[in-house]
């Protein structure tokens, strides 16, 4: 008896070991990386200037900072959505139906395309240039609107076309982006992706059949990453075939639920083609971290693009993630959240 005693005692300490290294090896292999830098900052939108400057803007106005220390160096008066040009010239802004062009470095303002009607509310614009700059696409995602993505000559300063997508279920328009070669819009609506030809003004082909919040193309624009509220896919633009996805193991909400408003699911490529980032899990709801203090975070997994493969965990912002944007020299990923930006080293 004994003896019986002594084994299942035994057996009990290595049973308990064998979790503790378990546990540990869990925490290590998932913890959690703390940023470099945390800014409290309520803010709308974000984007990097070629040269690394970041442009952060509100409702009311936009700030222009040296990153990563963060120094003011000018404020423009007019906030909203941003876009920046890709050789730095031009920063677009945009809020209720207009887009206000500024030169980033004198603080001027040189445009303005007055694209709709202004509203009373501010609902999200979306808006993305050529690679050529010429260019700038503009939507709104707003009812009024439809699904329509206009293209404005930012230099004419005049609208030279509008995409629409003659679908039914195309009701708003939630994401665009020009692909790298700039022949090529991917416009999201409502319930489906879609890839239209930009000079024709023509759809190609439906990419699937439920919306994308974000969509990230790799800089010689063999891979495009979409996300939604519970699935990243990436695709080789080749074929367009998904080459992999991650999955958060929820069920897909309706395009009319609370949830889509509420919790956006960003992703990024880094601008060596090397990284991508999304969500590492869905916003928790009533779980805290057991290796964080204060409330729950919407964590960030830093990818290998070619195979989804995670090789970082990263702290995120509390409630959600709104942005996440590399650096251009690819040496830093920040997360725009709804009251703070966070940064971290990720490279160089």
């Amino acid at each position: 008896m004994r003896r019986l005693l002594i084994l299942a005692g035994g057996a009990g300490l290595a049973l308990l070991m064998l979790c503790g290294l378990a546990g540990v090896m869990m925490f290590w292999l998932g913890r959690e990386e703390q940023p470099a830098y945390v800014w409290k900052v309520v803010s709308r939108a974000a984007v990097f200037l070629p040269d690394g400057r970041l442009a952060v803007a509100d409702d009311n106005q936009t700030v222009i900072v040296r990153f990563p220390e963060y120094q003011t160096i000018r404020e423009l008066p007019a906030g909203g959505y941003l876009a920046a040009s890709p050789d730095g010239s031009l920063l677009a802004i945009g809020i209720r139906g207009k887009v206000k062009l500024f030169d980033p470095d004198r603080g001027d303002m040189v445009g303005l395309l007055d694209c709709w009607p202004p509203g009373e509310n501010i609902y999200p614009m979306h808006l993305s240039f050529s690679p050529d700059g010429r260019i700038l696409a503009v939507a709104e995602a707003h009812h009024l609107r439809g699904p329509e993505v206009q293209l404005w000559d930012v230099v004419g300063q005049w609208q030279i076309g509008t995409i629409r997508i003659d679908e039914p279920e195309a009701k708003t328009v939630s994401a665009l982006a020009f692909a790298p070669d700039g022949q090529l819009v991917v416009a999201t609506y409502s319930e489906g992706v879609w890839l239209v030809d930009v000079e024709q003004r023509s759809v190609l082909r439906k990419l699937q059949s439920w919306p994308s919040q974000h969509i990230a193309f790799s800089p010689d624009g063999s891979r495009l990453s979409l996300s939604e509220i519970a699935l990243v896919r990436t695709f080789d633009t080749r074929a367009w075939q998904v080459v992999h996805e991650q999955s958060f193991d929820q069920e897909r909400p309706s395009a009319d639920t609370m949830i889509r408003r509420l919790f956006s699911m960003p992703v990024a490529i880094s601008p060596d083609g090397r990284w991508l980032a999304t969500p590492n899990r869905m916003p928790p709801n009533d779980t805290f971290s057991l290796f964080e203090s204060g409330p729950p975070r919407q964590t960030i997994a830093l990818r290998r693009l070619a195979d989804g493969g995670r090789v970082r965990v990263l702290s995120g912002a509390p409630i959600g993630l709104n942005q996440l944007l590399f650096s251009p020299d690819g040496a830093w990923l920040i997360n725009v959240g709804l009251s703070e930006i966070r940064a971290w080293r990720v490279g160089g």
